[in-house]
Parts: structure tokens; C-alpha cells; sequence
């Protein structure tokens, strides 16, 4: 083994004691996303751009810290995570989502329906990014050692 790949070897593993496992990714980015929509809704009464940052943000960094047996939690996590807030904002406080031609009377559904519509660019771009940051890590991935 050469002294570069040594390195990226203990790299390696320096890394991974700090990696998390699904379970603990899907409550810390579910903490995540309600402070972000605690801190959206202080600010302004509506979901909106601050949100979608944040919620991109949670995405990325979801796929980022999870351990390598937690990769496909992670990567079906983004639509289920984003619809999950939806549907407690849309119990909690349905006046703030508030998408284009959302009737103020609109039920349950209909609000989180048009929660996802008035997220999708934040949805496309933080599952997209999620997907590409867990092939990047499958891809350079060190292979395994054979005896």
C-alpha cells in the first residue's frame, strides 16, 4: 500500500466515527426542518425561500453525515421528510402555506398539496443534491480489502 493511499485509508476512518446512523439522520434533520420552519413562520406568516433553503441545506447535509448502511434512508428521505412538515404546518397553522389559487378554506390535503407545489424547486434541487452526494460517496468509496 502506498503512502497516499495510507492516508486516504485513516482519512477514511477518521471520517466515519463521525458519521451518523439513519435513524439518527431522520431526527436530527426533522429537528432541523422545525426550526426552520419555527424561525420562517417568527419572521413571516408564510413558508417561503428560507424554508427552501434550509430544507435543501438538511438534504445535502442528510447525505453527507449518514453512515454508508443508511444510504437509501437518506435517499428516499427528502420527499418524505418535506411532506411530513407540510402536513404539521398544514394541522398546526394551514394559514401559513399559502400557495398560488389555495382557497382560504382548503382542506388538509389541498394545503399540502400546494405546500409541495410552492416547495417543489427546494424539493428538485435538495433530493437531486442528495442522490448526486450519495453516488459521489458509492463511486469513491474505497474498495475492499481482499485476503
Amino acid at each position: 500500500m502506498t503512502h497516499w493511499e495510507e492516508r486516504l485509508h485513516a482519512r477514511t476512518h477518521r471520517m466515519a466515527r463521525r458519521e451518523l446512523s439513519a435513524a439518527a439522520v431522520i431526527v436530527v434533520s426533522s429537528a432541523c426542518l422545525v426550526g426552520a420552519v419555527a424561525l420562517q413562520l417568527l419572521l413571516t406568516d408564510t413558508l417561503g425561500v428560507f424554508f427552501g433553503s434550509c430544507f435543501v441545506l438538511t438534504s445535502l447535509t442528510a447525505a453527507l453525515v449518514v453512515r454508508t448502511d443508511g444510504f437509501f434512508v437518506v435517499g428516499v428521505l427528502p420527499p418524505l421528510l418535506l411532506t411530513g412538515v407540510l402536513v404539521a404546518v398544514a394541522v398546526t397553522m394551514p394559514s401559513a402555506i399559502d400557495a398560488p389559487g389555495l382557497a382560504d378554506d382548503a382542506g388538509l390535503v389541498q394545503r399540502v398539496i400546494g405546500g409541495v407545489v410552492s416547495q417543489a424547486g427546494a424539493l428538485v434541487i435538495g433530493h437531486g443534491a442528495a442522490i448526486a452526494v450519495l453516488g459521489l460517496r458509492i463511486s469513491g468509496a474505497p474498495a475492499r480489502r481482499r485476503r
